[in-house]
């Protein structure tokens, strides 16, 4: 059985901003509305690579390294290779106060830093252990790359969550990561 990966994202915020008085008394409201639909392929805005994951039970101060390059297991079992990423998104499920995700390059081979106008941080290898997007308890992160950023195997093909200090191991999240083959 073959895979054939797509995935639809269809983004929908509506702000409300409710003014008491005066000539514009009311409400006004502000929307964004993103549908992006990923088919199946291997050109910019597509997708032929899915990996999906629920972690649970994760310690305190732990890092769980996604190797992009080789080490994941798709939905049938077998090892797949991504060449670039579209999107990383990931739910942090814990609700302890301060119990955050920081998802970000490894600090070996680290996959995302900024090269050729693509990535997700900055380029500086050096500053990996201060770099990443934090997660906060019940929160959301998305990012997204139409082209995609590139993995390198070897170099630039690791993407870490770290778990923070708070004391248990009751970490857990959702991470999904869609990409392409070339």
């Amino acid at each position: 059985m073959a895979n054939t990966p797509s995935a639809l994202l269809n983004l929908s915020i509506t702000g409300r901003d409710i003014i008491s008085s005066g000539l514009k008394a009311g409400v006004l409201p502000t929307s964004i509305l993103q549908y992006l639909d990923l088919v199946n392929g291997v050109n910019d805005g597509q997708i032929d690579r899915l990996i999906y994951r629920q972690e649970s039970g994760i310690a305190a101060s732990t890092a769980t390294a996604y190797d992009l390059a080789g080490s994941l297991l798709d939905a049938e079992g077998n090892a797949i290779t991504f060449a670039e990423i579209a999107l990383v998104y990931v739910y942090n499920r814990r609700s302890t106060a301060l119990a955050y995700l920081n998802v970000r390059p490894a600090t070996a081979n680290g996959f995302g830093r900024l090269a050729s106008s693509r990535g997700f941080w900055p380029a500086d290898a050096a500053a990996d252990a201060d770099q990443g997007s934090i997660v906060d308890p019940l929160g959301h992160l998305l990012l997204y790359s139409r082209a995609g950023v590139p993995v390198t195997a070897g170099t630039g093909d690791q993407l870490e969550v770290l778990t923070s200090g708070v004391t248990g191991s009751t970490n857990a999240w959702d991470i999904l990561i869609l990409g392409r083959s070339s």
